[in-house]
């Protein structure tokens, strides 16, 4: 098919032809007669040509106007028939659309993916242009300076962080063109450690940054949990090896030609042997207890009968003590869980009521519901005060450490109950009053979530 230049100049020579014929006929000059009517079939098909020509002129415009559209209607096409040049154009108009489509669509899910992996990246990130504006951050950077919300695009970093120590990091990665990390605590409404790193992302030290924090505040924290749990420790095994030298070296040093003074010797030596037993058994128990995926041995229990038993064990050390100890009567408490780890709840509570009450006694109460099983140990000491409350649970935590010393206690029983507790999906609270004593309640599911008897 010709082109449509083709036409347009096939429409101009014949039109041209017919007018110079029929002007020569209009002036008179003798013409023959078939030459006139080819003159005039001339002038019809150049009309012809020009009327097809126009109308392949609005298809081309057309054809432009629907591929502007396409600049903003991604949905819009380009009219792809009849099948001539105009229609092939519009049918490669809508492969480049489509085309064009598939990689926009492409282009947004990389994005999206960037914006998820961003907003659930741990470590604060922003990218900080080079006139020291916020270009992007996300949800953990702003939740690093206790703010609601990342700062908005286009915000100056110094009204985002008010951070100088961040700024200078950020302007030595520029002038330096490297990376540069650095640990720096950040004054925030509550003040955190963090590591942070700026990257420059382009060269001559006047582009963009990338600035990432890391939050080092728990790693410091659980550093300095480790660190006070071996200082006690250290301290705590230090008071019975001491005792257990000196004894030893008095006895080796003449002490036991002393008839009179050896038999006491051997006993300081028995006790203190006897004391750091149990601390290196609760520390075992402790990190049994601690270790992931820690698991109990459940069976169906009466924790009213466990109850009872303990008490029993426990009545010579309370008639020693000049205390009463009792369990209130009562109907059975069924429940599921590990009869050791229980029995060494119950034994860690009556231990302490034993060793802390000077007069009067100590109730044991038991009961349970639809969903719980409870047990309370309530003793006439002389109470816990208020400021201590939040912290008797925590490990080598002493209320009085000059009488926890002296009745051999670990500082570890009552965090060794908080987490049998916890394994079980259990609760323990305590109640005090200074000067008339205090009230330890344990209460365990009935069944624990997620849990069968083991056989």
């Amino acid at each position: 098919m010709p082109s449509l230049g083709a036409r347009l100049a096939a429409a101009q020579a014949l039109a041209l032809c017919a007018a110079v014929v029929l002007g020569a006929a209009a002036w008179g000059a003798p013409l023959p007669r078939a030459l006139l009517a080819v003159a005039a079939a001339a002038a019809a098909a150049a009309a012809a040509l020009a009327a097809s020509t126009g109308r392949v002129a609005t298809r081309v415009r057309e054809l432009e106007a629907s591929a502007l559209r396409l600049a903003e209607d991604e949905s819009a096409s380009a009219p792809a028939a009849p099948d001539d040049e105009v229609g092939r154009a519009g049918r490669a108009v809508n492969r480049a659309a489509a085309a064009f489509r598939a990689r926009l669509e492409a282009m947004r899910r990389e994005r999206d993916e960037r914006e998820r992996i961003l907003a659930h990246m741990s470590d604060g990130v922003a990218l900080i242009d080079g006139a020291g504006r916020v270009v992007r951050s996300n949800r953990s950077f702003a939740a690093i300076f206790e703010a609601p919300l990342p700062a908005a695009p286009g915000t100056p970093f110094h009204d985002a962080v008010r951070s100088p120590e961040l700024e200078e990091l950020i302007a030595s990665a520029r002038a330096g063109d490297r990376p540069v990390e650095l640990d720096l605590r950040l004054w925030t409404p509550r003040p955190r450690l963090v590591q942070a790193t700026a990257i420059p992302l382009d060269e001559g030290g006047r582009g963009a940054v990338l600035l990432v924090l890391r939050d080092l505040s728990e790693v410091e924290a659980l550093n300095r949990v480790r660190q006070d749990f071996v200082a006690n420790v250290s301290h705590e095994l230090r008071t019975p090896l001491t005792s257990l030298r000196g004894y030893a070296e008095t006895l080796l040093e003449g002490g036991l030609e002393d008839a009179e003074h050896r038999e006491g010797f051997v006993r300081v030596i028995r006790d203190q042997t006897v004391r750091l037993q149990a601390l290196v058994e609760d520390l075992l128990s402790l990190a049994e207890l601690e270790r992931p995926g820690a698991r109990l041995r459940l069976e169906p229990l009466d924790l009213r009968e466990l109850a009872e038993r303990l008490v029993s064990i426990f009545q010579g050390p309370a008639e020693s003590a000049r205390l009463a100890l009792a369990v209130t009567p009562g109907p059975p408490a069924p429940f599921v869980g590990d009869r050791t780890r229980v029995e060494q709840v119950l034994a860690n509570l009556l231990d302490n009521a034993i060793k802390y009450t000077e007069r009067g006694g100590i109730t044991v109460s038991v009961g349970a519901d639809a969903a719980w099983a409870w047990c309370e140990v309530a003793d006439t000491g002389p109470g816990i005060p208020p400021e201590d409350m939040p912290r008797i649970f925590e490990r080598f935590y002493r209320v009085d450490k000059a009488r926890s010393r002296e009745k051999g206690g670990t500082g570890l029983g009552l965090s060794i109950v908080k987490h049998v507790v916890a394994l079980h999906g259990g609760e323990v609270s305590a109640h005090s009053v200074v000067g008339e004593g205090s009230t330890f309640r344990v209460r365990l599911p009935r069944v624990p979530p997620g849990s069968a008897p083991q056989r």
